[in-house]
C-alpha cells in the first residue's frame, strides 16, 4: 500500500500535468467541475477544482459549496500505477480497479484527459 504522502505527491504530479495543458483541459472540461479522488485503502479524499482550463492543487479540504461532480474511487497502489503510466485508465476502469461516479458526459471528458 502506497503511503498518504506518496499518493499526495503523485496527485500533485497528475494535476501539474493537467495544469501545464490548460487548452486541453479547457477543451475536455469547459465548465467548472469539482473532482474528488477517494483513496479507499487510505480512507482519504482529495479534491481539486477544474475551471477555465486551470486545475487547483489537491486538497483534503472540500470546496466551500460542497458539490462534487466527479468522484474517482481507487486504491493507493493502483492510483500510483495510473499516474506513473504502468496502468491505463481504461484497463483500470474495466477491471474495477477504478470506480467513477459521474455523468456519462463527465466520464468521457475525464477519460480524454487521463
Amino acid at each position: 500500500m502506497a503511503s498518504k504522502t506518496e499518493v499526495e505527491k503523485q496527485l500533485q504530479v497528475l494535476l501539474g500535468r493537467l495544469a501545464e495543458n490548460s487548452d486541453s483541459v479547457r477543451g475536455a472540461i469547459p465548465e467548472r467541475k469539482v473532482l474528488r479522488c477517494r483513496v479507499t485503502d487510505l480512507d482519504t479524499d482529495w479534491h481539486s477544482v477544474i475551471e477555465a482550463g486551470h486545475v487547483s492543487p489537491p486538497s483534503e479540504t472540500p470546496p466551500d459549496e460542497g458539490r462534487v461532480d466527479i468522484t474517482l474511487r481507487v486504491g493507493s497502489d493502483d492510483l500510483v500505477d495510473l499516474i506513473e503510466g504502468r496502468l491505463s485508465f481504461l484497463s483500470a476502469f474495466t477491471l474495477g480497479k477504478v470506480k467513477v461516479d459521474a455523468s456519462i458526459v463527465d466520464l468521457l471528458r475525464l477519460r480524454a484527459l487521463l
